[in-house]
């Protein structure tokens, strides 16, 4: 799934070739990735993109927003009009992007501007939601803060694991308490801080919780240089890929050596969710 790195890697794309462009057509090739009416779409200007944990939010004029959640492997591709994307094809899906037969995962189009943009996602878990500012608003509220705002103290993730007996890989999940951490930034941030995935949360100490939320910044950071992770489906809207899956220290490398002691990586599961660690740098 898509983290905040990629999220907000595309974000960023989006929001520079978006802003100011009004949809001028929604094909929905799937009524359950986009259940709304498309007259309600067709005709608003794109004000700013956004990206709240791993929804990113097209703000519309008249106080309405198309909120987007990519899921286990959306993708959003933007292809002006004229380009066929010269037969790229995705990862693990069968397409030529752009051209008049659109790739098999495509579940919506968004005309807009002199573009489009191509809402792919396979397994049909991803949506696009109209929603007024109101209804987005308290949509938004339910997660937890931003890790790389000043809200993400270490006092903040402190009193997280001193009131929570779970393995702190899965506190760090929870998007109720922080917004946009997944599989992936977990796993390298524990690496980083020495901390077994399995270990209870409210065992951890200040210094340890301090060197935690640290390397927290510093690997989400990490994921935005690198244009995030393209490990399966992950590309970016220019049908590039991201590079930070080549920087892995523990992430999907079961049986290598650790880059630091020698050691085997290992995998054990977390909440029915894939965990990789190095038994001897993390021990407890």
């Amino acid at each position: 799934m898509p983290e905040l790195p990629e999220v907000e890697t595309i974000r960023i794309r989006l929001d520079t070739v978006l802003k100011g462009k009004t949809v001028r057509s929604v094909k929905i090739l799937s009524k359950k990735q986009f259940p709304q009416s498309v007259s309600l779409v067709v005709g608003e200007k794109i004000i700013k993109v956004e990206r709240r944990a791993k929804l990113l939010i097209l703000r519309l004029t008249h106080k309405k927003n198309l909120m987007i959640h990519l899921k286990l492997n959306g993708q959003l591709i933007w292809i002006r009009n004229g380009v066929t994307g010269d037969k790229v094809l995705l990862k693990r899906s069968v397409p030529t992007i752009g051209s008049s037969l659109p790739a098999k995962s495509t579940r919506v189009i968004l005309g807009i501007g002199r573009g489009r943009l191509f809402f792919n996602e396979m397994r049909k878990f991803g949506w696009i939601k109209l929603v007024k500012d109101d209804e987005l608003q308290r949509e938004l509220s339910k997660y937890g803060v931003e890790p790389l705002t000043n809200d993400f103290s270490a006092s903040y993730l402190e009193n997280i694991c001193r009131n929570s007996q779970r393995a702190i890989k899965l506190v760090l999940l929870d998007q109720e308490k922080i917004a946009g951490i997944g599989n992936i930034y977990a796993s390298e941030s524990l690496f980083l801080s020495k901390i077994n995935p399995a270990i209870s949360a409210d065992k951890l100490t200040l210094n340890r919780i301090r060197g935690l939320r640290g390397n927290i910044v510093k690997v989400l950071k990490l994921g935005l240089k690198y244009g995030g992770t393209s490990e399966e489906y992950y590309l970016r809207p220019d049908m590039t890929t991201g590079n930070y899956q080549k920087h892995f220290l523990v992430y999907g490398r079961t049986g290598d050596k650790c880059k630091k002691c020698g050691s085997l990586i290992k995998r054990i599961s977390l909440g029915g969710r894939g965990t990789f660690f190095c038994p001897k740098c993390q021990k407890s």
